[in-house]
């Protein structure tokens, strides 16, 4: 509160209204912070919600765990082929194969699920360009190009499956030859091709998962990251305020010196830092709208008093206005949404023509329909 309107702005108040606006200016920052991460942070979380309803039911889960035990005797059966192809690592080949089986798998998956179809679909639908196309038509978009992948992959799945199979024979008859096996190639001897088989079919969602997993990582980043910039640009608020109001009571004369916009903003903040509105009234940077205020001043006898008005807002806005010679006082106020008046300085004559002074605080709110009534001492 302004406690010397006529008096210049003391050193010590003028230090205290620096810091404050530094303060302030760190809260702001750090709210448009916020802003740029919840801009990030909610297409992130729509299309992971969205991926969980569409995905919900092909069992994901299911799969990814038994593709982890087929690779594991994938590699116990075949550690034998790998070790003729590659003595010195031949854990490096099962890698490999693995890596492979879900290259595979990831391109065969779109025409074997149509839950990867429709989330592809639903990706689809949210690129710009596709907005205006009929869903029927990025429909057949989407199988068209699944198709193209699962020819491909088909042509990859048999020559690795035929590789296999050529090297586990070719193991057999150097086994034989050597002496150190005598029956021939038998049912045994195909399982390493048929745990690659079921590896491929088992890995059908891993790269979902994959994907999913790297999304989900970035959404929690980023909402630990909102949550840290809310709570800074919080205390850097309330920080900033106090050091306003303590600046006031220091001698810092509000009416007569500049208000930065940032501990304009810090105010509107302040207020609204616990509303159930959060992100729209204390992250968001509100845009200034014009707000009025109505009263009529009259004396105690009840004539109108024509008066001069100073006032200063919640917000730390200051507006001055003349009356009518009727007492009708009509001032508009460039503000925050819901601000109010909380001091008015009203200069006035009496009757004797002697000038008069008058401060008056309270809670005045602004675009009331009926005019308020102000009583002069």
């Amino acid at each position: 509160m302004i406690v010397n309107w006529n008096k210049p702005s003391t050193d010590k108040s003028e230090n205290l209204y620096s810091i404050s606006d530094e303060v302030a200016s760190r809260a702001n920052s750090a709210s448009k912070r916020a802003r740029d991460t919840f801009n990030l942070l909610t297409p992130g979380e729509e299309k992971l919600s969205q991926w969980d309803k569409i995905m919900s039911n092909a069992y994901v889960t299911p799969f990814t765990i038994a593709f982890v035990v087929i690779c594991v005797l994938e590699y116990y059966f075949s550690r034998e082929i790998y070790r003729d192809i590659l003595p010195q690592a031949p854990w490096i080949i099962g890698v490999g194969i693995i890596f492979i089986s879900i290259v595979i798998a990831e391109l065969m998956v779109g025409v074997l699920s149509s839950h990867t179809r429709n989330k592809r679909f639903y990706e689809e639908k949210q690129i710009p360009s596709n907005a205006a196309s009929p869903e029927s038509d990025i429909r057949k978009g989407v199988y068209k190009h699944a198709r193209g992948q699962f020819i491909f992959g088909s042509i990859l799945f048999v020559a690795i499956g035929t590789a296999i199979f050529y090297f586990s024979k070719e193991r057999v008859a150097r086994e034989i030859a050597a002496g150190i096996r005598e029956s021939a190639f038998g049912i045994q001897d195909v399982l390493p091709v048929l745990f690659y088989v079921l590896e491929v079919l088992a890995g059908l969602f891993v790269f979902y998962l994959f994907k999913r997993s790297v999304l989900a990582i970035k959404n929690y980043k980023n909402r630990k990251k909102y949550s840290k910039e809310v709570e800074f640009s919080r205390q850097h608020t309330s920080e900033s305020c106090k050091y306003f109001d303590n600046a006031e009571k220091e001698g810092y004369n509000t009416f007569m010196d500049d208000v930065s916009n940032n501990i304009h903003l810090a105010f509107y903040r302040n207020k609204h830092q616990n509303t159930n509105q959060q992100h729209l009234n204390y992250v968001n940077e509100p845009e200034k709208v014009l707000q009025h205020f109505k009263a009529k001043f009259v004396s105690v006898s009840g004539a109108p008093a024509q008066v001069t008005v100073d006032v200063l807002t919640e917000y730390k806005f200051k507006e001055s206005k003349t009356s009518d010679a009727n007492g009708v006082l009509e001032l508009s106020i460039n503000s925050y949404p819901e601000d109010q008046i909380k001091q008015f300085r009203i200069t006035y004559f009496n009757t004797a023509n002697e000038k008069l002074i008058e401060d008056i605080s309270g809670n005045y709110s602004l675009d009331k329909e009926e005019p308020y009534e102000i009583i002069l001492k």
